[in-house]
């Protein structure tokens, strides 16, 4: 069974109209050309609506925090009784995010219209994601949707944990690193050339480590051509299809798994946030050949996502997932024992849950340890390339003393 190619993201249209109620309503869709979204406003009750196209579509992207917020309010609301149409009503007004104010009221348009929950979210792709729109289709069926929520709203708040902590340990070694080599460039581009003009005075043959420095600035600074060819090459790759996005992001997860030290830490991350998940979904009563296709969603990582989608394969054709998962090699030998007794036991979910535990006291284990390791490491090294360039500049001066 092969995966459908992504759509080709569709025009842009910016709206401005009156509802069914007369208010002024106003808004944003997608649709093929200027008549399909004015009949498709009109099918929401909308009229004497106003188009404008968007040439620059940057869908504005929602925070994985407000959503989880989001999810825990309508949780909580449900509980208390209020009706699912008036709970996204309340919701629509009262959320910070204009994003997601816009499209829960979107969502609560097509839910009025007849459409069920779970589909009116699948509607949003960009926003509400295939383990999103699973759980709240589980809760649908068995009636629970208000403790489903609540479920929904804790895994995704666990998964932005996880996220989080990864991000914490990656952000402070990439923001020191990119400050200093922008020095190094800086004193290669714009320091070392003066010192050059003073060695060519000189007239002796300037030391190896000196002509090293000096060819290397030149270097840098014949190459800025070169920086513009590639900044303007990266802009183009972020404005292709979805398709080149997606081999492009392949092909980085792949690249940083083989990190040393970070490498272990994204794998930690990404099997912990996958063993939340499967959990959550297996808890909600979704079978597991069906879960696997969210959980692939939520790794946020090429990698794990093509090989849970190869576990789905193998577990719709009869496979145990254990056995599939050793298969593929992306899975440690905790959790592929833990799902392995879990299958035997029937307590898939419960493992799994604890599987994801253990991995986050490992990953807080391996924040910690990273960090008390590169804070040294990067002021050695830094310090290091810093004071070679200064000796081989200054080295020149030194021997020219010595004569004299």
């Amino acid at each position: 069974m092969s995966r459908a190619e992504p759509q080709r993201q569709l025009p842009a249209f910016a709206w401005q109209g009156l509802d069914a109620q007369g208010r002024p309503a106003q808004g944003r869709l997608n649709a093929a050309d200027a008549g399909l979204a004015r009949a498709q406003l009109r099918r929401q009750g909308l009229h004497q609506v106003q188009l404008h196209r968007l040439w620059w579509n940057r869908t504005p992207q929602v925070r994985p925090r407000d959503l989880a917020l989001m999810t825990r309010q309508l949780a909580a609301l449900l509980r208390a009784g209020v009706p699912l149409l008036q709970s996204l009503q309340m919701l629509s007004r009262s959320l910070t995010s204009a994003t997601l104010a816009e499209v829960v009221s979107q969502i609560q348009a097509e839910v009025a219209a007849g459409t069920a929950l779970h589909e009116a979210l699948a509607h949003h792709p960009a926003h509400f994601s295939g383990l999103y729109c699973s759980m709240v289709q589980a809760g649908e069926s068995a009636g629970i949707l208000d403790s489903l929520m609540e479920r929904l709203a804790h895994t995704l708040e666990k998964n932005e944990g996880l996220r989080s902590r990864v991000r914490s340990a990656l952000v402070y070694p990439a923001a020191v690193l990119g400050v200093a080599l922008g020095i190094l460039v800086l004193i290669l581009v714009f320091v070392v050339p003066v010192f050059e003009d003073v060695f060519k005075s000189f007239g002796a043959e300037l030391p190896w480590a000196t002509q090293v420095v000096v060819h290397l600035s030149e270097g840098l600074s014949a190459s800025w051509p070169l920086v513009i060819l590639v900044l303007l090459v990266g802009i183009w790759g972020w404005q292709r299809p979805q398709a080149a996005q997606a081999q492009i992001k392949k092909t980085w997860d792949r690249w940083l798994l083989k990190w040393p030290l970070f490498g272990a830490l994204i794998a930690t991350a990404v099997l912990a946030r996958w063993a939340q998940t499967l959990s959550a979904l297996l808890s909600a009563g979704v079978p597991l050949a069906e879960a696997l296709g969210p959980v692939a969603q939520a790794c946020d990582h090429a990698v794990y996502e093509r090989a849970t989608l190869q576990l789905q394969r193998q577990v719709a054709q009869g496979a145990h997932l254990s056995e599939a998962m050793a298969q593929s090699g992306r899975f440690t030998p905790m959790i592929v024992q833990l799902c392995a007794t879990g299958e035997e036991t029937g307590s898939l979910d419960s493992l799994l849950a604890r599987a994801g535990g253990l991995m986050e006291t490992e990953l807080d284990d391996q924040v910690n340890g990273l960090s008390s390791l590169l804070e040294p490491l990067i002021i050695v090294v830094l310090g290091g390339f810093i004071g070679c360039i200064l000796v081989a500049m200054y080295l020149p001066i030194f021997r020219l003393g010595q004569v004299f």
